[in-house]
């Protein structure tokens, strides 16, 4: 992740020496006016995650002159074999574990004696995101934004997840990447769907097949400050704050982030926007507890980082179609030096089997390519997004999203 960082750090503050320099009131106009960037809410269909209120970073220059609302939906395929975990809690144990390779612990203990916490993890499927947001511009500089998370799950069958079913990804691995899903879909059977999860406490978290649920509701503030390098470099600061409000009885806390964004836009060809982004966050979680919880996760803040190269293309039509690669990255749902005291139980079917919970302490990363083609009052948006640690919590994640305007701003 550190390179990824410094790649896109070096981006944003680097490329204005190649930028043109013409810096005349129509370009101004023409990039705080028209250029802003639709990025879909991109962070993955994590089977926690959906629970939690996490940052989706913006990358805008301004806050718009009309109110919009906006639909989505992302499909995300889930296959993690059933994993039992014991955390030791015994200073002499902790060591005796600290010293051995995670896959010889399970042979060095006697798992029903030694104190331990227990964890239990399974989850298969197609899990889904629905985000419906109402864009409220206050003034120029200042913006609201409410949104409305639910989820879903299903087996993923054909026609309703062509890319993320168990049938298309088995095709992929065996006809493209050479060799059989290394998470073992066959063995386990194709189109199954249920999460189920068992925390040290013996609180459950579950969700089956069809099962739908809306887990919480988030509001952002963003703030766009008028700064001379915007005429003068092109270059944009923008800052935010998150209050997410989780309603679901496994997560029933509100939590609370803020945000900072760069961007550096470059004109080419007279017409066509570039721009580069970074941006960097944290999430406060459990801020506030108004009821029992699941513990999905026991770290108060999760830090995350996107990055964004963003090419918007004028059409002859004054339409605009734009293309983003995008990087994301968080950190792990659980504490990362918890790893070394854990002694993992599970079917050994496969070389990633551990990974079901394992993954859950180590950071996660994504790649994101996105494609907007939008109208004077529409913008239609598609994005792919492959996981880079191959935790499979989602494989590969797909989603589609509308953009449209409501009234123009008196």
């Amino acid at each position: 992740m550190k390179h990824s960082l410094l790649l896109f750090i070096f981006f944003v503050f680097s490329c204005h020496a190649i930028a043109q320099s013409d810096n005349n009131d129509f370009w101004n106009k023409e990039i705080e006016n028209s250029s802003d960037i639709i990025k879909p809410y991109i962070l993955s269909t994590h089977p926690f995650g959906i629970y939690i209120s996490r940052l989706n970073h913006n990358f805008n220059v301004r806050s718009p002159d009309k109110y919009f609302f906006s639909f989505e939906v992302s499909s995300g395929n889930i296959v993690l074999p059933y994993v039992k975990s014991y955390e030791l809690t015994d200073p002499n144990d902790q060591k005796t574990a600290e010293n051995l390779p995670w896959h010889d612990r399970e042979y060095s203990f006697d798992l029903n004696k030694v104190p331990s916490k227990i964890k239990e993890f399974a989850a298969d499927g197609v899990i889904r995101s629905y985000r419906f947001t109402f864009t409220l511009p206050i003034t120029v500089h200042h913006e609201l934004n409410f949104s409305l998370r639910a989820n879903s799950l299903d087996g993923g069958k054909y026609p309703y997840s062509i890319f993320t079913s168990d049938e298309t990804i088995e095709w992929f691995h065996r006809n493209i990447a050479g060799g059989k899903d290394p998470f073992s879909r066959q063995y386990y059977g194709l189109n199954k769907a249920g999460i189920s999860y068992k925390d040290e406490n013996g609180k459950v978290l579950t969700m089956n097949n069809g099962n739908f649920t809306i887990p919480g509701i988030d509001i952002n503030y963003n703030y766009y400050p008028k700064l001379e390098m915007n005429e003068k470099h092109y270059i944009y600061l923008n800052f935010g704050a998150q209050l997410g409000i989780n309603t679901s009885r496994y997560n029933a806390v509100a939590d609370f982030g803020i945000s900072s964004s760069i961007l550096k836009k470059m004109i080419i060809k007279d017409k066509n926007i570039l721009s580069f982004g970074a941006s960097g966050g944290i999430l406060r979680q459990h801020f506030v507890e108004y009821g029992d919880r699941v513990n999905i996760s026991n770290q108060d803040f999760l830090y995350s980082f996107e990055g964004l190269v963003h090419y918007k293309i004028k059409l002859k039509n004054k339409n605009h179609l734009s293309y983003g690669i995008n990087y994301n990255f968080q950190t792990s749902y659980f504490k990362k030096k918890d790893i070394d005291h854990i002694v993992l139980t599970g079917e050994r079917i496969n070389t990633h089997w551990q990974k079901t919970i394992s993954h859950l302490y180590d950071n996660l990363e994504g790649w994101n390519f996105i494609c907007t083609y939008s109208t004077r009052k529409f913008s239609y948006f598609v994005y792919f997004r492959e996981d880079l640690n191959l935790d499979n919590a989602p494989d590969f994640q797909t989603g589609i999203g509308l953009k449209m305007v409501i009234k123009k701003k008196d």
